[in-house]
């Protein structure tokens, strides 16, 4: 007989369940749900009639899409994904129910340029509320390791101000020390 350990580590989601992931790999939109990885043009259409739902219901991300000129469902339907749910992470985008969770943080190369910004990709959900996109620079500056002033210069701030959002940091998410915001920042895929 064989004995296997009961490991309780955390698989991506929609590996081993009914959950569903969405990633962009190469410049490519993928899904993985119920073991299988398909690319954009083969996911299974229940799937998609959820997604375009919950795109129909987000005036602010249509009217995104219609100032870049995207006007053909399937390019606004990838563009949604990419930006609202294009990370791999640890945490399914779609519940094995078809509940659409909210939108996490995509780093697609374009944040603090983009005239979209916060229109169509949004901030991050935490436990008291949302990080906004300075809030998110300083989680990821700390959970590269960067000490405080190396963070208030990159970001062109005072120290006054790194200090506000760090508070506002805490406030939000309950964390306290240094460590924990690390954590965090590598938990939610920002370095």
């Amino acid at each position: 007989m064989i004995r296997i350990a009961n490991i309780n580590e955390k698989l991506p989601a929609g590996l081993a369940d009914k959950s569903v992931e969405f990633y962009i790999h190469e410049g490519d939109i993928f899904c993985l749900h119920g073991g299988k990885t398909y690319p954009f043009s083969d996911i299974p259409t229940h799937i998609l009639d959820k997604v375009k739902a919950d795109m129909m219901a987000n005036k602010s991300a249509l009217k995104a899409m219609n100032t870049w000129g995207i006007q053909n469902d399937s390019d606004k339907l990838k563009q949604y994904i990419a930006c609202r749910h294009g990370a791999f992470d640890q945490t399914p985008d779609m519940t094995e129910d078809g509940v659409m969770l909210p939108s996490e943080y995509v780093d697609c190369g374009r944040r603090g340029q983009c005239p979209n910004e916060g229109k169509l990709c949004s901030a991050i959900a935490v436990k008291n509320g949302f990080l906004n996109k300075k809030e998110i620079t300083v989680l990821k500056y700390m959970g590269a390791g960067l000490l405080d002033k190396e963070i208030y210069m990159a970001m062109g701030i005072s120290d006054n101000s790194l200090r506000y959002y760090k508070d506002r940091i805490r406030l939000k998410t309950g964390l306290l020390s240094k460590t924990s915001f690390a954590v965090l920042a590598h938990q939610l895929n920002l370095l």
